[in-house]
């Protein structure tokens, strides 16, 4: 009985390994405008970790590193108890058994040594409280649950003026109409965006999620660029603050870690997936004056532009709660009570 027990634990070990697995980051903004690879598999051993804004009155179980008013989270990963890595620079996996998922933009940040290299568009995905067995909120909710940019910046570029992030659902032309009434923001079209896309000889219809609807405003770029800007100034006030409160004590003082620093409060419902294709999920970090153009502009030229892109296919899997290698710590979010 050991013996097969030993054996489940080695192949989900050797599962969880090939799943995540994330291609090689291309580091943009570089001298003389040629990218620089860092291999996926040294990027996925980084720590990941969240900082929140948090209140006097709220319960102080969450490490204050961070600074007065922030509050530092680490996420589980491989090795914590029986966590898997959920980091996954291609793919995020929506298990048939969650009713539902959502996300919140962020500004990612890739520390060395206690200072900040890279700025990286960033998206935290959730499962709320109200979807999970045990009415909590999951972060790590499995395989390819955190999302990560295959493109990043210098972080220089991020406290240039003009710099923000903004995010967009793309759906299949050839779904379009199946889904019509399944938005996003809780089932509100944005309908804000009605470019097309072609990518691998298929055309896809995008939404602006981040920032959301503007009224009267929604068909001026300049207008999602300078709310999405007033986001990330206090973004950016936030990593000022955390930044002078890291010492020698601190976990982040040595090597590398990826720090997200949210863009909003609010969180996003994402719209369910309607069939095994999915749909993708697209957050740019740039100072292009506009950044829908940047949805249509080939990946070469996006490049020169020194943005950073996360771009990952937003999948359907398996039900968690029929698994029979679910990993123990996942079993009270996924069979309840």
């Amino acid at each position: 009985m050991r013996a097969i027990t030993l054996l489940l634990a080695a192949l989900v070990v050797s599962l969880s390994t090939a799943f995540s697995a994330i291609p090689d980051i291309s580091i943009v903004g570089q001298e003389g405008g040629l990218p620089q690879k860092l291999p996926g598999g040294y990027v996925n051993t980084f720590t990941r970790w969240f900082v929140e804004r948090i209140g006097d009155d709220q319960p102080e179980n969450i490490s204050r590193d961070a600074g007065t008013g922030l509050a530092l989270e680490r996420l589980p990963t491989e090795g914590d108890d029986t966590f898997v890595n959920p980091t996954s620079a291609t793919e995020l996996w929506w298990p048939l058994d969650l009713e539902a998922l959502q996300v919140r933009p962020c500004l990612e940040v890739l520390m060395q040594g206690g200072s900040p290299r890279y700025a990286l568009a960033g998206l935290t995905v959730r499962v709320p409280a109200h979807s999970s067995g045990d009415c909590e909120e999951w972060r790590n909710y499995g395989l390819n649950s955190q999302p990560l940019a295959r493109q990043w910046t210098k972080f220089e570029f991020a406290v240039e003026g003009g710099f923000r992030i903004e995010c967009f659902v793309g759906k299949n032309a050839d779904d379009g109409e199946e889904d019509e009434s399944d938005g996003v923001n809780g089932g509100e079209k944005d309908g804000d965006v009605s470019e097309t896309m072609k990518e691998e000889d298929e055309t896809y219809l995008w939404d602006r999620i981040f920032p959301g609807e503007l009224g009267a405003l929604d068909d001026r770029p300049s207008a999602h660029a300078m709310f999405a800007s007033q986001r990330m100034d206090e973004a950016l006030e936030s990593v000022a603050v955390f930044l002078s409160n890291v010492d020698e004590s601190s976990p982040l003082a040595n090597g590398f870690h990826l720090v997200s620093f949210p863009l909003t409060e609010q969180w996003t419902d994402l719209p369910r997936v309607q069939n095994e294709k999915g749909y993708k999920l697209l957050c740019l970090a740039t100072a292009e004056p506009d950044a829908e153009a940047l949805v249509e502009m080939d990946e070469g030229l996006v490049a020169l532009t020194a943005t950073s892109v996360l771009n990952v296919d937003v999948l359907p899997t398996a039900s968690g709660s029929e698994s029979q290698y679910l990993p123990q710590s996942y079993r009270t979010l996924y069979c309840k009570k």
